[in-house]
């Protein structure tokens, strides 16, 4: 219980080194790259959510449906939330990895952050690539979820799934940019992140609850990328003992 505890501070203190002087350039472009993606999918979201219900709604439990209606929305929600993730991951990974390295120098260092865009050039394409791993790892697991949740009476169990396996996903996708400069393999991430499970779930929870408020949701990602850095920095060595 203590580390799920302090997985959840990780992410505060992101939010808190994100909001300094000297670091709000960094957090612009993912905060911008988050509110493109938050304008898409949510009117995507008012477009198709009756068509959704009615999907998920199985014939002959209007009886229940006053029950059913606010679990299998709750379920669309987690849904929505796991797209918006997977998409302001994979669309801002460049800039995400250039807070991550800035970070971890200033950890290491304690200086402020130095550099600039021309970063981007020199790390931009390797992110992209340990981004694209994170999707397909994510997608291995949510679409064989996102079935079962249209399977009747099996899909009641799917909020809790859809929790538990997003919070999971934002732990190891979040962990690919400190770990991944340091490295790491994509296997070798996700052992590192496995190994401190309760701390992974804490901070992955936390991020989850930030990245599903309107609003909060738009510095979520720099707050989150600021957080796992921190933590990870703190917790792990690189996997051949360096």
């Amino acid at each position: 219980m203590k580390d799920f505890v302090s997985g959840t501070g990780y992410l505060l203190r992101g939010f808190d080194l994100i909001r300094r002087p000297g670091w709000r350039r960094y957090a612009a472009a993912p905060v911008l790259v988050s509110l493109l993606v938050f304008v898409a999918l949510a009117g995507a979201l008012a477009w198709g959510f009756d068509t959704w219900m009615a999907t998920l709604l199985p014939a002959g439990w209007g009886w229940l449906e006053w029950l059913l209606w606010p679990l299998f929305a709750v379920v669309i929600g987690l849904v929505w939330v796991f797209t918006f993730v997977q998409l302001t991951f994979l669309v801002g990974a460049p800039f995400n990895d250039l807070l991550s390295e800035k970070v971890q120098s200033h950890w290491a260092h304690g200086q402020p952050p130095e550099g600039g865009w021309l970063d981007l050039l020199k790390e931009g394409p390797r992110a992209l690539v340990s981004a694209a791993q994170a999707l397909g790892y994510s997608l291995m697991w949510a679409v064989p979820l996102l079935l079962l949740t249209l399977v009747p009476v099996v899909n009641l169990a799917a909020p809790v799934l859809w929790l538990i396996l997003n919070a999971w996903l934002l732990a190891i996708e979040y962990a690919d940019y400190p770990l991944g400069a340091r490295g790491y393999s994509f296997k070798q991430k996700r052992a590192a992140v496995a190994a401190h499970r309760p701390l992974a779930l804490g901070f992955g929870l936390a991020t989850l609850a930030a990245m599903a408020v309107p609003v909060l949701n738009l510095v979520a990602m720099p707050a989150a990328v600021a957080g796992s850095t921190l933590l990870h920095s703190e917790r792990h060595t690189h996997p051949d003992g360096g």
